[in-house]
């Protein structure tokens, strides 16, 4: 695992082939892919409403903390969080066999992978903590400024805006390198970025096509998340093999 990190030069990102090669991928296995993100996104959305209302639930009627609520919206939160890895781990696990011309069972998608969640948890977690730090140094930049130098203040919250979209384009293929490349959370971080920072306009594009998958999802009222999800699991994992190959180092897909 440690050689994945290390290999370099990589070549640039050909985001067209990573878009065919995962439109062909999520032809060869539709009903599945499809099925799995249907079955896990249905759980995942229901676990939010169960919190969203236990929330309002929180205190009662006479101003006081409802300890069942509590419990209730806690345990929901911990199901929303669970369940958004298992999907995850579940899509990126389905694209890879589907890439590899194999047709993956639904029940090889719904495995639960607790190392390969722990794994999607902390690299999450640890871009979710960078991007929260700059967003605060911005911030912060801005408020002194604005003591000192108001015109100027607007300048530090550009600057935090830039380094989110660098760092957001950056890490797209952090995920993957945790996932099928068995790599730490730390490891994939800086993987990550050695692969996609020659090639950064490259990664950018990759970002926004996938983000432009996602929101076509949304906008076809939910429903369309069940294809545009796989489809960009796909072509995320066939631009990830594009750089370090088809091996499945994390053993993602291992029966």
């Amino acid at each position: 695992m440690s050689q994945l990190a290390q290999i370099s030069p990589k070549p640039p990102l050909a985001i067209r082939s990573a878009v065919e090669r995962g439109w062909a991928a999520f032809s060869h296995c539709p009903w599945v892919l499809m099925g799995f993100t249907l079955l896990s996104g249905g759980a995942n959305l229901a676990a939010q409403l169960l919190y969203r209302y236990e929330s309002s639930l929180v205190l009662s009627l006479l101003g006081k903390p409802d300890p069942v609520a509590i419990t209730l919206a806690a345990a929901a939160w911990i199901i929303y969080a669970l369940t958004g890895l298992w999907l995850v781990v579940g899509l990126m696990r389905g694209a890879q066999l589907a890439l590899n011309q194999g047709r993956p069972r639904l029940g090889a998608l719904i495995r639960v992978d607790g190392r390969a969640m722990l794994r999607c948890f902390g690299t999450v977690v640890l871009i979710l903590v960078v991007l929260a730090l700059i967003v605060r140094l911005a911030q912060a930049s801005s408020w002194l400024l604005t003591m000192i130098q108001p015109l100027l203040a607007p300048l530090p919250l550009v600057a935090g805006l830039a380094a989110v979209i660098y760092l957001s384009a950056d890490q797209i293929l952090s995920l993957p390198l945790a996932l099928i490349g068995g790599l730490t959370p730390l490891a994939a971080f800086r993987s990550g970025r050695a692969a996609t920072d020659p090639h950064w306009l490259q990664a950018l594009g990759l970002t926004l096509v996938l983000l432009a998958m996602v929101l076509a999802g949304f906008l076809v009222l939910l429903i369309g998340l069940v294809v545009a999800l796989p489809v960009a699991a796909c072509t995320l994992t066939a631009a990830y093999q594009q750089l370090f190959g088809q091996e499945d180092r994390g053993q993602l897909t291992a029966a």
